[in-house]
């Protein structure tokens, strides 16, 4: 009597052990190829972006470190080539096949953040001097609207409301985060602010003088570098009456 009971507690621990072993098992990461051996990227790492691939969710980087050349990805965001950028923590990955891209990299550093800087030093995300140079242009402003001057000197009394300026498209980039992003200059400036950037889910060409219309939002902070002191979000072009 006294061997079964002692049979049938030791068959009870091994259960309970089991079952803890279990629980401790980690699933893999959803759509984590089960293939693809991980290894920990360490911390402090500055490259240059060469290339970069915007998909539906990632923002995938073609990078140079020292002289090493490879890919990452991140959460989908406004990077462009020729920006330093840094990261911190990431896990590589070997033989990773992007459905969005329909392709497979042999190697890919999947990383959490990125913060950087144009690679000319610009401060691509402030409104100051986000572009090469201020182009040589005068254009009138639109009734009831803003020049870009105004939009800077004003700008303390106008986060949240909803204001017009016209312009030239100076720089375009579409489908970043889900939205289109349009630099504007007019001719007019307030110090070094000589440009508007414009988020919108409207399609325009460098050279294009338009009337946007949108809501006004200070210190707005992208990641990646890019921010803002002022930008004019969810814009619509709208016709001069």
């Amino acid at each position: 009597m006294r061997i079964k009971i002692f049979v049938i507690s030791i068959m009870a621990i091994l259960a309970i052990v089991a079952c803890d072993s279990k629980q401790r098992v980690k699933a893999p990461a959803k759509g984590q190829p089960k293939h693809a051996p991980q290894q920990d990227l360490g911390n402090s790492h500055q490259v240059e972006v060469k290339e970069a691939i915007h998909a539906d969710s990632y923002t995938y980087l073609r990078v140079v470190e020292g002289q090493e050349e490879y890919w990452i990805a991140t959460a989908k965001q406004p990077v462009e080539a020729g920006q330093t950028i840094r990261f911190d923590k990431g896990l590589e990955m070997k033989d990773f096949e992007s459905k969005e891209l329909g392709r497979t990299f042999e190697s890919i550093r999947f990383v959490d953040k990125v913060r950087g800087h144009s690679s000319a030093q610009m401060q691509m995300g402030t409104g100051k001097n986000p572009v090469a140079k201020a182009a040589d242009i005068s254009i009138e402003k639109v009734a009831d609207g803003y020049s870009i001057k105004e939009l800077y000197t004003e700008m303390a009394s106008l986060d949240g409301k909803i204001v017009s300026v016209k312009g030239q498209v100076t720089k375009f980039n579409g489908g970043i985060m889900g939205r289109n992003w349009v630099h504007l200059q007019d001719g007019t400036d307030s110090g070094d602010y000589f440009d508007v950037t414009i988020t919108t889910d409207v399609t325009v060409k460098k050279g294009d003088v338009v009337v946007f219309k949108g809501k006004v939002a200070l210190s707005k902070d992208f990641g990646a570098g890019y921010k803002y002191d002022l930008i004019i979000e969810e814009a619509s072009i709208v016709t001069e009456s």
